[in-house]
């Protein structure tokens, strides 16, 4: 009996020793931990599903043939899952300047401010920073980035969550803004804050450059004639190296020593700077170093940034900027244009930029300033909450005088910069045990989400049978992979009945040289509604709304686990 009594006592000793280990597993070796706290805006989400909804009578439109860029009004959570339905894997730059959390007024959590006396300060804002990110992270293209600003209550805290969200192998750089005078105390003065910046996918990275705004050491080793040169990186350390990307290849140097990694340039431009000497090897074979580029003053030429970024404005400047637009002062230290258009000139000039916490609408204001600068076509969106109409009376309002032109504050015309801009609202529909039901109110209010992903808002044709609407068709102009304006035109199928399904695919059928996209109400199968693809031919099928529901469930099960 006691034989018996031991080997059960050690066989449950192996069972608690066995949950050990799989606790030990689990548990996080190295990072950043917290305690969650929940947050009612995601709790939320599993009584309600977020659609968009467009307010009409703040469309603005001045040019036909270019894109349209887009202001959402809800929480930033709410258009962030919308996003990753609409807009997965399409953005090229995110950029956010959250709250700081520096206890004075400026980070509200579950309609709270969170002040410097709370104990869980720290990881009320880790909390919400986490979920947002993760979101994020799924929107950004794979060569795609985002930049953080922050200072230094939570820069800390900011690096280790970028990390285990992104991957430390995806830290880019922290970008240091200096800012002027900057904020002193006793000790010392503070003269920067920080923009981090993380890759969706590091070795898919493109290289960045710009027109330098700082003034380079110019001097001549090597007395080129051409005069003083300035020495530019023009390729890879060794631990950015990657055989598989397409700018890897070998360079050899006169003396035949060859170089072989990864390069900020095509195998094409490299051949056309050693035509024309610019590449420099060292002053001897004896001391060749890594192939630098010689820039020269007169090149105009566009260089690597410096994680330094100077000579972009202060948040004073910008301050008085926003107040001549206004006439007033409507909103606290916002951030400079100089600064944000520094920041989104590094990528490709068609870019599609986020900011999800757009406050007065900074970043759209730059990039309708570059792109008027540069010829560029780049996109925004825009998400911000209405707390204290700042969405309504600040944010869109920016954006309408930045667009349209304004009269400072001295009665001085400013000229408009031109653009397109679509005024969204977060809405939603409620989750009900009737599933059949709530798909269908579900379609009936998804119309703006389809039309933000296929970037078609100009309705063009209506079908109703009755007042029962059957379908819509809608025009927009979409832009490839080399910056060219392609017509874009997308059916919606709203109804169950398929009666009127021929007549929506003839009429999309009729536009030519456009790309075409289906959307098709179905609570079943698609294979089982169509029952010929070959009449679909040329024309992009996909079926509502259960893809939304699929994603809104994969991203609130994922959240419930962080």
């Amino acid at each position: 009996m006691s034989q018996h009594k031991t080997q059960q006592e050690l066989i449950a000793r192996i069972k608690e020793l066995e949950i050990e280990v799989r606790n030990l597993k689990s548990r996080k070796k190295y990072g950043l931990v917290w305690e969650e706290k929940p947050e009612d805006v995601v709790l939320g989400c599993e009584k309600q599903i977020p659609v968009l909804e467009k307010i009409k009578d703040r469309k603005i439109v001045t040019d036909n043939t270019s894109r349209t860029n887009f202001l959402i009004e809800g929480d930033n959570y709410h258009a962030l899952s919308v996003l990753n339905y609409t807009h997965k894997g399409k953005i090229d730059v995110i950029y956010i300047d959250p709250p700081y959390n520096t206890g004075n007024k400026d980070f509200i959590y579950n309609d709270d401010y969170v002040d410097r006396e709370d104990s869980f300060r720290h990881s009320k804002w880790l909390s919400f920073m986490n979920k947002r990110l993760r979101l994020a992270k799924e929107l950004l293209k794979d060569s795609g980035v985002i930049f953080i600003s922050i200072d230094d209550n939570e820069q800390a805290q900011l690096k280790l969550l970028c990390d285990s969200i992104f991957g430390e192998n995806n830290f880019v750089n922290n970008f240091m803004w200096l800012h002027g005078k900057g904020k002193k105390d006793a000790w010392s003065r503070t003269l920067q804050q920080y923009n981090v910046c993380y890759s969706k996918n590091k070795n898919s990275l493109e290289s960045w450059s710009f027109t330098a705004f700082a003034d380079y050491d110019f001097k001549n080793p090597d007395n080129d004639p051409r005069g003083p040169w300035f020495s530019g990186s023009v390729s890879f350390s060794e631990d950015r190296s990657n055989k598989k990307h397409k700018n890897y290849y070998e360079v050899t140097s006169p003396s035949g020593k060859i170089w072989k990694r990864q390069w900020q340039c095509t195998q094409d431009e490299m051949k056309e700077y050693l035509k024309n000497k610019k590449i420099f090897f060292g002053l001897s074979p004896l001391y060749e170093s890594v192939p630098r580029l010689k820039i020269f003053p007169d090149d105009n030429s566009e260089q690597i940034p410096q994680n330094i970024i100077d000579s972009v404005g202060t948040t004073r400047e910008s301050q008085k900027y926003l107040d001549d637009l206004f006439g007033k002062k409507v909103f606290d230290y916002p951030k400079p244009v100089l600064l944000i258009k520094h920041i989104i000139s590094m990528p490709k000039k068609n870019s599609i930029i986020l900011d999800f916490m757009a406050g007065s609408g900074t970043t759209g204001h730059a990039v309708m300033e570059l792109n008027k600068e540069d010829g560029g076509n780049r996109q925004f969106i825009l998400c911000t909450n209405n707390e204290n109409n700042i969405c309504e009376d600040v944010t869109y309002e920016r954006l309408k005088r930045a667009i349209k032109g304004y009269k400072n504050q001295k009665g001085e015309k400013v000229a408009g910069l031109g653009g397109n801009l679509e005024y969204l609202k977060c809405e939603f529909v409620d989750k009900t045990r009737h599933t059949d039901n709530m798909k269908m109110r579900l379609m009936r209010a998804c119309t703006e989400m389809l039309c933000l992903k296929e970037n078609t808002f100009d309705l063009e044709k209506e079908v109703k049978d009755g007042e029962n609407l059957i379908y819509r068709i809608y025009y927009g102009v979409i832009i490839n992979d080399v910056g060219k304006n392609i017509k874009h035109m997308v059916g919606i199928y709203y109804d169950l009945d398929d009666s009127f399904i021929d007549d929506m695919r003839s009429d999309l059928k009729k536009y030519e040289e456009t790309q075409k996209t289906a959307y098709i109400f179905t609570l079943r199968n698609i294979a089982d509604y169509i029952d010929d693809y070959r009449k679909w031919r040329g024309i992009d099928i996909e079926e509502v709304p259960q893809k939304i529901l699929e994603i809104y469930e994969n991203i609130y099960k994922r959240n419930s686990r962080n």
